[in-house]
């Protein structure tokens, strides 16, 4: 694909390849009377793209000696290494990122004295010499400490790094409903935390004018009503950390309670897990609540804590008024060893309330 004028002066130089990791290098080129013109240069790529980088760029620029800064949302390879390369060409040009970017990208090369920091600019803006607005906006451990967003007020473009980008299952340049998918499956695997989304959304939100197009470094465009829309489902999906979670919280609850099975079947109290739990289905819901192989409970079907006070419901009523009690107890015994708290599973008994004072 050729260069492609997302907006007027901003432009998608490339990648599109057969790759589900598209790469996506932007320019922002701004015009003043007194200047010409100065081009910035977003997230450059990695030096197999230096090649078609220069030849995108020459019809725009007259090539990447004319580059008057590089914009770095943080210190990936596929990030930064290109700006190293650009600085030969053009020693002048000056590196823009955040210190915590700064502290690992400048082992790439880049020369320290052209360096300047986001943390510098008091008003977290930069007005260019055509009096352009150019707005910094972090979203750390999106995926990185110190991760940059950069904001192009006149065109409302947001150039937003990893955040947002998406696996790519087609090489469209720009986002359809079914991107969705892909977006959610790259942040899954490389984002930290809900948290940390959440708050790079609610900055996103903030900004004013709130923009019309998400620019990400892979994946496709995002523009029009999928903008409010995708920022909507990131501000609510669980990735990283959030998932592991929820995962070790269910793998305990699993070993709970086939646990539990496996002491009322040692006791003979039951003599097999579908004979215990597959007797009981009087409400039609057995099936739902419960994955069963090979006679043990191998998944939930609902909420852990939820569908294992229920087995312990089901087997109390399995044994009987005799040894209900026991099935209780088991049940607090492996509760205590697995620190889970009580009050998930076990319903506190009722209090026997004396009918006066007296």
């Amino acid at each position: 694909m050729k260069p492609v004028e997302i907006a007027k002066n901003v432009w998608w130089l490339l990648n599109r390849s057969d790759s589900l990791l598209e790469l996506n290098i932007y320019l922002l080129s701004y015009q003043s009377a007194s200047r010409g013109w100065d081009h910035l240069l977003l997230d450059p790529g990695p030096e197999p793209l230096l090649e078609p980088l220069q030849k995108a760029i020459r019809p725009i620029t007259g090539g990447l000696d004319k580059v008057t800064a590089i914009l770095i949302n943080h210190q990936d390879p596929d990030v930064v290494p290109n700006a190293h390369y650009i600085q030969r060409l053009n020693p002048g040009v000056q590196v823009i990122a955040s210190e915590d970017t700064w502290r690992l990208i400048r082992f790439f090369g880049l020369n320290e004295k052209r360096f300047r920091a986001v943390e510098s600019y008091r008003s977290s803006r930069v007005q260019m010499p055509g009096g352009q607005l150019l707005e910094f906006v972090p979203s750390p451990f999106c995926h990185f400490r110190g991760a940059m967003m950069y904001y192009d007020l006149a065109s409302r473009t947001l150039f937003s790094g990893d955040l947002f980008g998406g696996l790519s299952h087609s090489q469209d340049l720009y986002a359809t409903e079914a991107s969705w998918e892909g977006i959610q499956a790259f942040h899954q695997l490389y984002m930290p935390s809900k948290e940390a989304l959440q708050l790079a959304v609610t900055r996103i939100r903030n900004l004013s004018p709130r923009p019309e197009m998400i620019a990400p470094q892979h994946g496709s465009i995002i523009q029009g009503d999928l903008v409010p829309e995708f920022l909507y489902r990131m501000y609510n999906l669980d990735v990283g950390l959030d998932l592991l979670k929820h995962r070790e919280l269910s793998d305990n609850y699993l070993g709970l309670a086939n646990d539990i099975l496996a002491e009322l079947e040692a006791m003979r109290l039951i003599e097999s897990v579908t004979g215990a739990l597959g007797g009981w289905d009087r409400n039609k819901t057995f099936s739902k609540l419960f994955a069963i192989k090979q006679d043990r409970i191998s998944g939930f079907k609902t909420d852990p804590a939820s569908a294992v006070k229920t087995m312990i419901d089901i087997l109390a009523d399995h044994v009987g008024a005799e040894h209900a009690e026991q099935v209780r107890l088991t049940a607090i015994k492996y509760l205590n060893e697995r620190d889970i708290p009580l009050y998930e599973v076990i319903a506190p008994e009722e209090e026997v309330l004396p009918d006066s004072f007296a």
